[in-house]
């Protein structure tokens, strides 16, 4: 079987993906903004130059001279003058030619060739191509239909240069471009100025962090103080105490009583004996398990510990039961520290039951989690305590240290699991451990 790995994404790079997400996605952003503005550029330059050419069309088919019929020769030189005035303005015209009935009456080509556009109704748009000696010019051509006053129909043609259209466009696009320019600096200052601020976050709640876990540790350091000071004060008055009395009783000689000297030797070991183990409480608190975790077995770990525990149950009067599915329950745990958390709860159990009284071991297992649930007949757990039961130093056993629960909860924490405990409505408490199965593999 192969355990469960967790993967724990430092909050630096976590951060660092999400700025450059946004970075990508805003950078996506500005190209597709881009594109479109291009193509809206080149849309609107294209029908500038539709409206201009067919303005010009019109204009020109709207001038007296052609209406009477451009009869004398100062019609002529009017309507030229008109034409080239507004080639003047408009560096795009190519030329202008008046056709009545496929007769071609004036036709005048402007020099230049170079120029942009804009819209209209009547006016007729087309394309041709010009040959002007080895070149070959596109062009858009205008043709506004007039009506002379003798009645004839004559054809205003106006020809511009297809490349006005990208004069035009070009000219809109270095507007699109300064406006693009703008937002891509705005959004990389944004960027600079939010990566800036999320770095300073990130750097302040590092230190926080750090404070926090040295004030965690000076105040876990000052409370192991307090409680060794706490557990150890008393069975020193009392080994102090009775070391005076042996000692007086020694030195009465030969009228010295040796039960009383046993008594208090016997006393004197008893007390040693407990304050090593608080020592050795204390020692495992302090002193994390180095042990890397590992797949264990929970119902084999179970049935040791109810071998080693054995003969404490039996001298209590107190019988085990143990229900467990045939199938191996694998967990992903510490061992040491998961054997001594279900160690401190059984034998817990075992404190509290009354001779002739059962600890009920039930291990289960279903969504992925693992469940040994340790149940007692004792008095249950006071109202008042409730989940302080796994305090450091809560205990509601005379004598009791009140660490062993407080180490259970802090191993199966340790493990990724859980621990939690309630009054059972039949009497006693119930004592529910979960741990995260191994991966099977």
């Amino acid at each position: 079987m192969r355990g469960i790995r967790h993967f724990h994404v430092p909050l630096t790079v976590l951060t660092a993906g999400l700025v450059a997400g946004m970075a990508i996605l805003a950078g996506g952003f500005l190209f597709a903004l881009h594109r479109i503005h291009g193509q809206m550029a080149h849309e609107t330059a294209a029908l500038s130059v539709l409206q201009k050419g067919r303005n010009i069309a019109r204009q020109l088919a709207a001038e007296r001279s052609v209406e009477v019929g451009l009869k004398s020769e100062e019609d002529w030189r009017d309507f030229a003058t008109a034409v080239r005035r507004i080639a003047g303005i408009e560096q795009g015209l190519q030329y202008v030619s008046v056709v009545e009935d496929d007769v071609t009456l004036f036709h005048e080509q402007m020099k230049r060739q170079d120029n942009p556009a804009e819209s209209g109704s009547d006016i007729l748009v087309g394309r041709k191509l010009l040959q002007s000696g080895d070149t070959n010019i596109p062009l858009l051509v205008f043709t506004a239909p007039c009506r002379a006053e003798d009645g004839r129909e004559r054809m205003v043609e106006v020809a511009l240069r297809r490349d006005t259209v990208g004069e035009e466009e070009s000219s809109a696009m270095m507007a699109l471009g300064s406006m693009f320019k703008l937002s891509l600096i705005t959004v990389i200052a944004a960027f600079g100025i939010s990566t800036a601020l999320i770095v300073w976050l990130m750097r302040r709640e590092a230190g926080r962090e750090r404070r926090r876990r040295e004030e965690e540790h000076l105040a876990f350091a000052g409370m192991l103080a307090n409680g060794i000071v706490h557990d150890f004060r008393n069975p020193m008055s009392s080994l102090k105490l009775d070391a005076q009395m042996l000692r007086r009783e020694v030195d009465k000689g030969a009228s010295s009583r040796r039960e009383r000297i046993a008594e208090l030797s016997e006393h004197i070991c008893s007390t040693t004996d407990r304050m090593e183990k608080v020592f050795q409480e204390f020692l495992h608190l302090s002193r994390p398990a180095a042990e890397p975790p590992s797949n264990l077995d929970v119902g084999r770990c179970i049935r040791e510990i109810l071998d080693l525990v054995a003969p404490r149950f039996e001298h209590a009067g107190v019988k085990a039961v143990l229900e467990a599915p045939e199938k191996p329950v694998i967990v992903k745990a510490t061992s040491a520290a998961i054997r001594r958390a279900l160690l401190n709860v059984i034998t817990n159990a075992e404190q509290f039951s009354k001779s002739g009284g059962t600890v009920l071991i039930r291990l289960s297992c279903g969504g992925g989690r693992a469940a040994v649930e340790v149940l007692d007949e004792g008095p249950g757990i006071p109202p008042e305590i409730g989940e302080r039961i796994f305090d450091m130093f809560v205990s509601t056993r005379p004598g009791g240290i009140g660490l062993g629960l407080f180490l259970a909860k802090t191993a199966v924490e340790q493990c990724g699991g859980a621990i939690h405990a309630r009054n059972r409505p039949e009497g006693g408490a119930c004592f529910t451990l979960t741990l995260p199965l191994a991966e099977e593999g």
